[in-house]
Protein backbone atom coordinates (compact mmCIF):
# COMPACT_ATOMS: atom_id res chain seq x y z
CA UNK A 1 0.00 0.00 0.00
CA UNK A 2 1.32 3.44 -0.86
CA UNK A 3 0.63 6.79 0.67
CA UNK A 4 1.58 10.42 0.32
CA UNK A 5 3.14 12.17 3.30
CA UNK A 6 3.16 15.90 2.56
CA UNK A 7 5.12 16.76 5.71
CA UNK A 8 8.22 14.80 4.67
CA UNK A 9 10.69 16.80 2.55
CA UNK A 10 13.79 15.56 0.82
CA UNK A 11 16.94 17.32 -0.26
CA UNK A 12 19.69 16.38 -2.66
CA UNK A 13 23.02 17.46 -1.20
CA UNK A 14 25.78 17.65 -3.80
CA UNK A 15 29.44 18.34 -3.14
CA UNK A 16 31.53 19.26 -6.15
CA UNK A 17 35.27 19.62 -6.19
CA UNK A 18 36.47 21.45 -9.29
CA UNK A 19 40.19 22.17 -9.39
CA UNK A 20 40.64 24.77 -6.60
CA UNK A 21 36.97 25.12 -5.50
CA UNK A 22 34.76 23.01 -3.31
CA UNK A 23 31.07 23.88 -3.47
CA UNK A 24 27.89 22.40 -2.07
CA UNK A 25 24.39 22.71 -3.46
CA UNK A 26 21.23 21.73 -1.64
CA UNK A 27 18.18 21.18 -3.81
CA UNK A 28 14.68 20.48 -2.45
CA UNK A 29 12.75 17.52 -3.84
CA UNK A 30 9.03 16.98 -3.46
CA UNK A 31 7.68 13.67 -2.15
CA UNK A 32 5.17 12.20 -4.56
CA UNK A 33 4.67 8.71 -3.16
CA UNK A 34 5.86 6.61 -0.23
CA UNK A 35 5.73 2.82 -0.06
CA UNK A 36 7.20 0.43 2.46
CA UNK A 37 10.33 0.05 0.30
CA UNK A 38 10.89 3.38 -1.44
CA UNK A 39 10.03 7.04 -1.95
CA UNK A 40 9.16 8.58 -5.29
CA UNK A 41 10.47 12.13 -5.37
CA UNK A 42 10.80 14.87 -7.95
CA UNK A 43 12.77 18.12 -8.21
CA UNK A 44 10.96 21.32 -9.08
CA UNK A 45 11.84 20.80 -12.75
CA UNK A 46 12.77 17.28 -13.72
CA UNK A 47 11.96 13.62 -13.79
CA UNK A 48 10.67 11.45 -10.97
CA UNK A 49 13.28 9.44 -9.09
CA UNK A 50 12.79 6.39 -6.89
CA UNK A 51 14.90 6.32 -3.73
CA UNK A 52 14.92 3.07 -1.79
CA UNK A 53 14.66 3.72 1.92
CA UNK A 54 17.94 1.94 2.70
CA UNK A 55 19.74 4.28 0.25
CA UNK A 56 18.56 7.45 1.96
CA UNK A 57 21.48 9.29 3.65
CA UNK A 58 24.00 7.31 1.58
CA UNK A 59 26.63 9.13 -0.46
CA UNK A 60 27.03 8.30 -4.13
CA UNK A 61 30.11 9.16 -6.17
CA UNK A 62 28.76 10.90 -9.27
CA UNK A 63 32.05 11.05 -11.21
CA UNK A 64 32.89 7.67 -12.68
CA UNK A 65 36.42 8.74 -13.55
CA UNK A 66 38.64 11.63 -12.61
CA UNK A 67 38.97 14.18 -15.41
CA UNK A 68 39.67 17.91 -15.64
CA UNK A 69 40.10 18.26 -11.88
CA UNK A 70 36.45 17.48 -11.11
CA UNK A 71 34.94 15.14 -8.52
CA UNK A 72 31.32 15.06 -7.39
CA UNK A 73 29.36 13.21 -4.68
CA UNK A 74 25.72 13.48 -3.70
CA UNK A 75 23.14 12.07 -1.33
CA UNK A 76 19.43 12.34 -0.66
CA UNK A 77 18.33 13.13 2.88
CA UNK A 78 15.74 14.80 5.04
CA UNK A 79 16.28 18.36 6.27
CA UNK A 80 17.59 17.29 9.69
CA UNK A 81 20.50 15.37 8.09
CA UNK A 82 21.81 17.99 5.64
CA UNK A 83 24.85 18.97 7.74
CA UNK A 84 25.72 15.34 8.47
CA UNK A 85 25.61 14.53 4.77
CA UNK A 86 27.77 17.54 3.90
CA UNK A 87 30.43 16.19 6.27
CA UNK A 88 30.13 12.67 4.81
CA UNK A 89 30.43 14.00 1.27
CA UNK A 90 33.44 16.11 2.22
CA UNK A 91 35.10 13.01 3.71
CA UNK A 92 34.26 11.01 0.57
CA UNK A 93 35.82 13.68 -1.65
CA UNK A 94 38.95 13.80 0.54
CA UNK A 95 39.25 10.01 0.40
CA UNK A 96 38.89 10.03 -3.38
CA UNK A 97 41.60 12.68 -3.77
CA UNK A 98 43.97 10.76 -1.47
CA UNK A 99 43.39 7.56 -3.44
CA UNK A 100 44.11 9.31 -6.75
CA UNK A 101 47.24 10.90 -5.26
CA UNK A 102 48.54 7.51 -4.09
CA UNK A 103 47.90 6.00 -7.52
CA UNK A 104 49.67 8.89 -9.23
CA UNK A 105 52.69 8.49 -6.93
CA UNK A 106 52.89 4.81 -7.89
CA UNK A 107 52.71 5.83 -11.56
CA UNK A 108 55.59 8.25 -11.04
CA UNK A 109 57.69 5.50 -9.47
CA UNK A 110 56.93 3.19 -12.40
CA UNK A 111 57.87 5.90 -14.90
CA UNK A 112 61.07 6.64 -13.03
CA UNK A 113 62.07 2.96 -12.97
CA UNK A 114 61.31 2.57 -16.67
CA UNK A 115 63.19 5.71 -17.70
CA UNK A 116 66.27 4.75 -15.67
CA UNK A 117 66.42 1.46 -17.60
CA UNK A 118 66.59 3.20 -20.97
Amino acid sequence: MSRINNTLRFFKVTGELRKDKCEFTIDPWKLLLETQRYYEIRPENGAVKRIYKEKLNTTVVETKQYANGMLCCSAFCTEDRIEDLQRLILNQLQTSVKTYMEDLKLNLVALSRYSSGL
